[in-house]
């Protein structure tokens, strides 16, 4: 059975309504699930889309954005560093010192003393 190319319009015709209805749909949803997001997170929303407009506009590669990129890089990696040595150096100093686990207590209530009931004061 041969196609006509009026049976073929029809139904590329027909799948392109249906797109149509399925695109409209989807975009309903979207719309939905951002005024949602809009309502519960209002300051977020107003840096998302700063964030989007400032890339939209090209500034992205702007000497400005470039210098505020390497700072806040530095930031970040100065950050990252001190947590790391925050949390290797008391274990290399623990294993310098050779203590393991819960042994070498040196505190005052290890010995047997009262303490000052954990404040550092």
């Amino acid at each position: 059975m041969e196609t006509t190319s009026d049976d073929l319009g029809a139904r590329v015709g027909e799948n392109f309504d249906e797109l149509k209805t399925e695109l409209g749909d989807r975009v309903q949803e979207i719309r939905e699930t951002i005024g949602n997001y809009v309502d519960a997170h209002p300051l977020a929303s107003v840096g998302i889309a700063f964030g989007v407009g400032y890339l939209l506009s090209g500034a992205l590669f702007s000497r400005t954005t470039l210098k505020a990129a390497t700072l806040g890089g530095r930031f970040a990696l100065g950050g990252f560093l001190k947590q790391l040595v925050a949390g290797v150096g008391p274990a290399i100093l623990a294993s310098a010192l050779g203590e393991r686990g819960g042994e070498g207590a040196t505190t005052e209530t290890a010995r047997g003393g009262k303490g000052n009931g954990g404040n550092r004061s």
